[in-house]
């Protein structure tokens, strides 16, 4: 869906990327660019916040009503510094609640600014107040995106189209029903970058005022939709990573279900494990659907592409399903790809209120392998790549059991390498037939997971449980798929399998070819031939 870059600022505290380890001093920065499909609808969150304004301490925080805040020294800040005034103050901010405090049941909690004063925030508490928080707890001052700090008129025609003829509308912004009760929502508001005024209007407003600096929420999503000619035009979001936590309050009702279009503010695909949605919170329970979508199908209006639900029978502990996947394997892998939105849609309640998701900056392994060593040539790797979607093939280990060393009874081994060492409570083979048979690593960047009993054709996923980098906790797991002979890794041993395992016999083993050493004795041969051959017809499910 796009691409991310990290520029890092600063020498103290730890970030944990896909990419890289890293010291920071400060929240670092970075950017994305996401494709907005032409004749589309594509789903967009902004996996960055806009450039903060300032971090504090909590000092106190008023009563009756709980919703003012007031900071630890002299800021300076001038009466209603942060109140939007057109044409003077053109933002509009929120606080995020960070850490620190004897007593802070909010952290990771959101509220819009209402006003200020030299040393005070006052806030918006339409869902919760700011009761229980306790001085010395950080406090965090963000401006708001906005269409005009999205999409700048000077990116006219580069990252989105504008309108010359309406209603013939080209680029929209459309912004979710957030405050619609039931499923299937529709839009509250569709911004359109008018060609004759230079700035964005709302399609429903005949005034045609300008509404570039409306203020988006920075944990929904956005449907950019391209129509009528609209081309497909890449979005760069250039803001700062949010390290903190963020709780996000998901609505339910009485009546029925209810729709929550959320995203993610993290600049990296998120695993459906590492989302911190579930029962554990109270976030997602028996009944909760999550509805993911597609980016890459062009269509107005998409259905979800794929449903989860979680079930509490998967695995040790529970687990995610998919719709429609007959099998029960735990879909705890699979992914929310970056700056994507989605819907949570939150079963009945009995008391229609709020429930509340928390999600921390994830702990992320950098890479993960199938290894094995092939006698006494050396010890080659398939990659088992993380970022899985929907129906999505795994990295397929096509070699067979054992020599993992030879004689240990180990059938597969799978090493998973984190930036920073890591510890965590416990590792289970969460769907699949396979047995953990023992493990190393704990408290180290680098652990080492033996399987035993490992079934072939079959896609069995490991998950590390309570993983921890010492600031964020979350389960970790990788889908390796499992089927003997298939070389080219397509999913299916057939002809071509076999013919590519001929195209090598005779050679010495090395990196570009150990996938045909099936029988990993170092050799490759007419028994390679012969063990492709006998498996040909058996696929992955």
């Amino acid at each position: 869906m796009g691409r991310f870059l990290l520029v890092l600022v600063g020498v103290s505290a730890c970030l944990n990327l896909i990419s890289a380890q890293t010291t920071v001093a400060t929240d670092p920065v970075g950017f994305t660019t996401t494709s907005l499909v032409g004749n589309s609808d594509t789903y967009v969150s902004t996996p960055f916040a806009r450039p903060i304004a300032f971090t504090g301490a909590v000092q106190s925080i008023s009563s009756s009503p709980a919703n003012t805040i007031t900071v630890v020294g002299t800021p300076g800040w001038t009466s209603n510094q942060f109140v939007y005034a057109a044409g003077t103050q053109t933002n509009h901010y929120y606080i995020l609640i960070g850490g620190g405090g004897s007593s802070n049941p909010k952290q990771g909690d959101i509220f819009a600014v209402t006003a200020n004063g030299s040393n005070t925030l006052t806030v918006s508490t339409s869902f919760e107040d700011l009761s229980g928080i306790t001085a010395n707890t950080q406090v965090v001052l963000i401006p708001n995106w906005t269409p005009n700090t999205l999409f700048p008129a000077a990116n006219a025609n580069v990252s989105f189209t504008p309108t010359a003829s309406p209603p013939t509308y080209k680029t929209l912004i459309q912004v979710p029903n957030y405050s619609g009760s039931g499923t299937n929502l529709g839009y509250a508001t569709s911004y359109y970058f008018s060609q004759s005024s230079s700035r964005w209007q709302i399609v429903t407003d005949n005034t045609n005022a300008d509404h570039g600096d409306d203020p988006l929420l920075p944990d929904g999503y956005l449907v950019i939709e391209n129509a009528n000619g609209a081309p497909t035009l890449p979005l760069t979001n250039l803001g700062a990573v949010v390290l903190k936590q963020v709780t996000t309050p998901l609505v339910t009702t009485t009546s029925g279900q209810q729709d929550n279009p959320v995203g993610i503010v993290r600049p990296m695909d998120v695993a459906l494990d590492a989302t911190g949605l579930g029962p554990a919170n109270g976030s997602f329970g028996a009944g909760d659907q999550l509805l993911v979508f597609d980016n890459t199908r062009a269509a107005f209006n998409k259905a979800p592409a794929a449903t989860y639900t979680y079930d509490t029978t998967v695995g040790n502990s529970g687990g995610w399903r998919l719709s429609g996947d007959s099998s029960p394997n735990d879909r705890g892998a699979d992914i929310i790809p970056m700056g994507a939105g989605f819907i949570v849609r939150k079963a009945k309640t009995n008391t229609g209120q709020p429930e509340f998701w928390t999600n921390s900056f994830p702990v992320q392994a950098a890479s993960a392998v199938s290894r094995k060593v092939h006698g006494s040539v050396g010890t080659f790797d398939v990659p088992l790549p993380f970022n899985l979607q929907f129906n999505s093939r795994p990295g397929i280990e096509d070699r067979s059991t054992g020599h993992t060393p030879a004689g240990s009874g180990i059938d597969h081994q799978i090493v998973m390498t984190f930036p920073t060492a890591v510890s965590f409570s416990s590792i289970a083979a969460t769907s699949g037939a396979a047995t953990v048979n023992g493990f190393s690593g704990n408290m180290s960047t680098t652990v080492t997971i033996n399987l035993s009993s490992v079934s072939n054709a079959q896609k069995t996923t490991v998950t590390l449980l309570g993983v921890t980098d010492g600031t964020n906790t979350n389960d970790v797991a990788v889908e390796m798929g499992v089927l003997l002979g298939d070389t080219n890794g397509d999913g299916f041993v057939n002809s071509a399998d076999i013919s590519q395992t001929k195209s090598k016999s005779g050679q010495s083993v090395d990196g570009t070819n150990f996938r045909e050493d099936v029988n990993v004795d170092g050799f490759l041969n007419s028994a390679d031939i012969s063990l492709v051959k006998s498996r040909s017809g058996t696929a992955l499910p």
